[in-house]
């Protein structure tokens, strides 16, 4: 137990010393920045003590001065996580590029968008509009408001397909017990971005888990019936939110993501895009 507890002291500390560092490169370049799941929530919501786990620092930088922040960050040391054969993309097709550093720095997860396109969106520039300051002991901690933490949880879990484990809804649970959420806000955005039935199925695990949070809206209409019984397939959305069975290699894409997202043309654009991408992939191998 020892050993956790100082374990956990240690990664709070990172985080903090980690969190001047950035906000320092942000100050530099003149860009807005915000901090993500652990970089915030181990501060905010569990009291900064290494509970909450994180093995990286996430961050989303407006996307204007995202690559001014990239080189920045280089100049300090860290290096881009660039296979050979997927360097475009990385350089043009992802919404966030991977920094490690040699030294004792955490791992950077550096955003510039936080839904997965064409499947999804989640305006940056509105999120930025509604993002706040956190307190934490002291610091001020600027990262998502409160229901945009909720509708990055459900981007997150469905950008991984559920692969990924309870962490981030464990964040959500504690917001919910501290804040009352705009819930119009909520399901407004969730119809602009795509990803009603991403933010449905975040509802009932978060309601199965004791949570007083409204139905979705939407989750009556025939149509999004059909989709909720077809995701059921290969999501659980119970007290455990996650999959069922390990996602196939093409199924994912192809079934899964199609039915996920409510954007008609989403199959065929991600072809496109990913086609694109590959080529140039090739290109410059």
């Amino acid at each position: 137990m020892a050993t956790r507890l100082d374990a956990g002291r240690v990664q709070a500390m990172l985080f903090h010393r980690q969190r001047e560092l950035l906000r320092e490169i942000a100050r530099e370049v003149g860009a807005e920045l915000l901090f993500l799941k652990a970089a915030w929530s181990d501060a905010v919501l569990y009291g900064g003590r290494g509970e909450r786990v994180g093995s990286d620092l996430d961050v989303l930088v407006n996307p204007g001065r995202f690559e001014a922040f990239a080189a920045a960050l280089e100049q300090r040391g860290f290096r881009r996580y660039e296979p050979a054969t997927h360097r475009a993309t990385i350089e043009w097709g992802s919404k966030e590029w991977t920094y490690g550093h040699p030294g004792a720095w955490m791992p950077v997860d550096l955003h510039r968008e936080l839904a997965e396109p064409p499947w999804f969106d989640l305006d940056a520039a509105a999120v930025f509009a509604r993002a706040r300051a956190w307190s934490a002991d002291g610091e001020s901690i600027r990262s998502l408001g409160p229901e945009d933490q909720l509708l990055y949880a459900a981007l997150h879990y469905a950008n991984h397909l559920y692969e990924i484990d309870a962490r981030h809804a464990d964040d959500v649970v504690r917001v919910l017990r501290r804040e009352s959420l705009d819930w119009p806000l909520v399901f407004a955005e969730a119809e602009r971005g795509g990803l009603r039935l991403a933010v449905q199925l975040l509802l009932e695990h978060l309601r199965a888990r004791g949570c007083e949070v409204p139905t979705a809206p939407w989750s009556t209409r025939p149509w999004m019936r059909a989709r909720r019984r077809l995701i059921d397939r290969w999501v659980e959305a119970g007290e455990r939110l996650g999959r069922r069975r390990p996602m196939g290699r093409r199924s994912g894409v192809l079934l899964e993501r199609p039915v996920l997202s409510d954007r008609w043309g989403g199959l065929p654009s991600w072809a496109l895009r990913y086609a694109a991408l590959r080529a140039l992939d090739r290109v410059l191998r």
